[in-house]
């Protein structure tokens, strides 16, 4: 049998993941899954409104939202971030941990990569003549 590795290399969606958790936990928000599909998705939700500021809101157009749950469940597997638990709304919210800290820091050390909102691309079904 094999045994499971300890380490795990985090990709750039990891690091933007990590990145907006981040940023929100600064400011004492701690965000659902669903919250840090919605900013990199780039919705246009009311309730998003006050996050499309963040350098990482846009960047990740073409991910399905099962997709960036899977790399969420990877980072809380590999302690990159963990859950907090709210009782009265009975829900796991994202923290970043001290792991997943020194980890931003050691990215943004060796990149001077700076994150590019994404356009999304969409055509026109209706051609209307006046």
């Amino acid at each position: 049998m094999k045994k499971a590795s300890n380490t795990y290399i985090l990709s750039l969606v990891d690091i933007k993941i990590l990145d907006t958790v981040s940023l929100l936990n600064e400011k004492k928000i701690y965000p659902l899954p669903e919250g840090i599909y919605l900013i990199l998705k780039g919705s246009e939700r009311s309730e998003i409104d006050d996050y499309r500021h963040l350098p990482t809101y846009k960047t990740l157009v073409s991910f399905s939202q099962k997709k960036i749950s899977k790399f969420i469940m990877m980072l809380l597997r590999y302690h990159y971030l963990e859950n907090k638990y709210d009782i009265p709304s009975d829900k796991f919210y994202l923290k970043i941990t001290d792991k997943g800290i020194v980890a931003l820091i050691d990215y943004h050390k060796k990149h001077r990569y700076s994150y590019k909102q994404k356009k999304v691309k969409c055509r026109t079904l209706f051609l209307i003549e006046e």
